[in-house]
Order: C-alpha cells, then structure tokens, then sequence
C-alpha cells in the first residue's frame, strides 16, 4: 500500500526542490536545521551536510548525535546516507554508536536460517552504514574485533560480513583469519557463533568451508545457517 503525501511529510520525506532551498547555505545554519523541529528540513540540511569540506568531524558528530534521537524514517535514510560518504575518520567516530541506537539488534539467536540469497543487510543502523562504506574504512571494522566491547564485536561482524560478501578483493585469508579468531574466543557464545558462521558466507576460502563443514552436522540453527553459508560460497566457486 503507497504512503499518502501526508505520510511522507511525517516521516520526513524531501524532494529535491526542498533539498535545493538549503543549499548554499553556511555550514554552522545547516547544522542548526539539522535539530529542527520541521522533519523534512532535517532530512535536507543532512543531505546538504553530505558535500560539507570544512569541520567534518563536528558534522559527523551532528549528524550522529541526531540519528540517536531521530524518529522519522526518511530522516533517518538521509543522515545515513551521508555519513556513508565519509572516510575513516568518519568510520572511527561511528564505531562508537555501534548497537548503542535503536533496539533492533540481535541479542539471541533469531527463530529460523536467513532465507536471503545473499549477505542480510545488518540490523544494526550504524553497522549497515558502516557496511555500506568504502572498502577503505574496513581497517576499522577489523579493528573492532580485536577489542574488549563485546556488543560492538557483534555488531561489527554483521558490517564486516556485508561489506565482504559485496567486495570480494576483501575475501582474503587475513581478513578471514579474524573471523575465525573471534569464532575461537567467544566458541561458548551460540550468538557469537552464528554470526561467525553467517561471515564466513562472504569468505569463499578452503579453511572457512572446513569450519562451516564442521557445523553441518548439528541439527539446530547454527546447523542450518552452516549449510546455507556453505551454498552461498558454492555457489561463488
């Protein structure tokens, strides 16, 4: 069912002429817009913080600080459209909100094996942008797993895996190596498991087939989403 015009206005949807009214303006104005209480002003003032040159990091700052409170869908798709434009810096300022806002996140183990023929796009908001990113921010992905937070680690192996799955030059036995690094560290964790388990769908490498064959046999989820992993990379062969 189409959402009425007036639908679209709640939920902060811009057209292009409504974007256009904003650009040129100063970036300390944009800013200001970006808090306003008009939802489509919000969403053109972060499409127009996207092109932004100066003080990128107070922008990203904004642009996050925003999207922790933002309500409205469209507004919420333009501020992560543009902080998808950034670069490492960007991605490092970022990794900070990882699984920190909305409650959409995977915190158990979900009902059923994925039935997309392709890498989900992450729950979490900031790990699907991150996911979206240049390859260039993948470092700081990595990064991540090599620390002590565990609900960024879980976040970031959905980022992780989507960007992989998407770019395969990054499939590759180092990056793979810290998958199953984290596999090993947090092997009591189902969670931890299965999302090792969905990552290495997007690593189409000899040593992650043995691990996933190593799954195939149990008949539960990680069972299940091994099997479906091992189609995906066979796919790819």
């Amino acid at each position: 069912m189409k959402s009425s015009k007036e639908d679209l206005l709640k939920r902060g949807f811009a057209v292009q002429e409504d974007i256009a009214l904003l650009s040129g303006k100063p970036q300390e104005e944009l800013l200001d817009l970006l808090h306003s209480d008009n939802a489509i002003i919000r969403t053109a003032s972060a499409y127009n913080l996207s092109s932004t040159k100066q003080n990128k990091k107070i922008v990203t700052d904004e642009l996050l600080k925003q999207l922790s409170v933002e309500k409205c869908l469209y507004t919420k798709l333009a501020i992560c459209e543009s902080l998808e434009k950034g670069d490492i810096d960007t991605a490092k300022q970022m990794i900070n909100y990882l699984g920190k806002i909305g409650n959409n996140q995977h915190k158990q183990l979900p009902d059923k094996v994925s039935l997309k023929k392709s890498f989900p796009l992450p729950r979490d908001i900031i790990a699907r942008s991150l996911g979206k990113m240049s390859v260039i921010v993948f470092p700081v992905l990595i990064d991540v797993l090599q620390s002590c937070d565990i609900e960024k680690i879980s976040e970031a192996l959905d980022a992780i895996g989507f960007m992989v799955f998407y770019n395969q030059q990054l499939s590759n036995e180092k990056n793979a190596q810290a998958i199953y690094d984290v596999m090993e560290k947090h092997q009591d964790s189902s969670l931890f498991l299965w999302k090792g388990i969905l990552c290495l769908s997007a690593f189409p490498l000899v040593k992650s087939k043995k691990i996933l064959e190593g799954f195939i046999s149990q008949n539960n989820l990680l069972g299940e989403e091994a099997k479906r992993s091992l189609n995906l990379i066979n796919a790819r062969l």
